[in-house]
């Protein structure tokens, strides 16, 4: 596990309820479940498992030897069980009418809509990604991802830092942007060096 998770861990502890840390631990887990489900189902074996501030980095060589559409596929898997389990959730918290349910259903609305953002390293710009280079090809999809992934970062980070310093909150929101830039800048670096963002 990389440092920067236990960071993410021990902020959300300070800042949250222990309820809703427990709520994004659940639905994290659940979403890279949803990954692994579908690389298992299309064959793609992990060599290596690292978690991060923004969620799994998974090596899985065999990935890249599948097609666009099982791709993007096992891509949108961990968003598609977020949202499967929010609707679960909402439903059982309707029913019920038990606080927590609404707290993870939250929670798992959160994390879909957060990884949906079209910044490396997240789902959203890989999803980005393949479908450019499906339509035009792998070097104009990996370009046009990365300006649109460099774009998306500096503004979140701009508008973190307007928060934090106009509301005087705001900094853990800050500090996510900041986090997702330096990812961004970090892959678009390994990029350069001949691997794919």
């Amino acid at each position: 596990m990389n440092a920067s998770f236990w960071l993410l861990v021990l902020l959300a502890a300070i800042v949250s309820p222990l309820t809703v840390v427990a709520a994004i631990l659940t639905a994290a887990a659940l979403h890279e479940l949803g990954h692994l489900a579908a690389m298992r189902y299309y064959g793609v074996s992990v060599k290596r498992f690292r978690l991060t501030a923004f969620g799994a980095e998974l090596d899985a060589p065999a990935l890249a030897r599948l097609s666009y559409g099982r791709e993007l596929i096992v891509t949108l898997a961990g968003v598609t069980v977020n949202l499967f389990c929010a609707v679960l959730l909402a439903l059982l918290g309707l029913r019920t009418w038990r606080e927590w349910c609404f707290v993870f259903a939250g929670a798992h609305l959160v994390l879909a809509a957060f990884n949906l953002l079209p910044v490396v390293p997240l789902d959203g710009a890989r999803a980005l990604c393949l479908a450019l280079s499906f339509f035009l090809g792998p070097a104009t999809g990996e370009r046009i991802t990365a300006a649109v992934s460099l774009a998306c970062s500096l503004a979140l980070c701009a508008l973190g830092l307007k928060l934090s310093l106009e509301l005087h909150s705001g900094w853990l929101f800050a500090f996510a942007a900041f986090g997702l830039l330096w990812g961004t800048l970090r892959q678009l670096g390994l990029a350069r060096g001949g691997k794919s963002v």
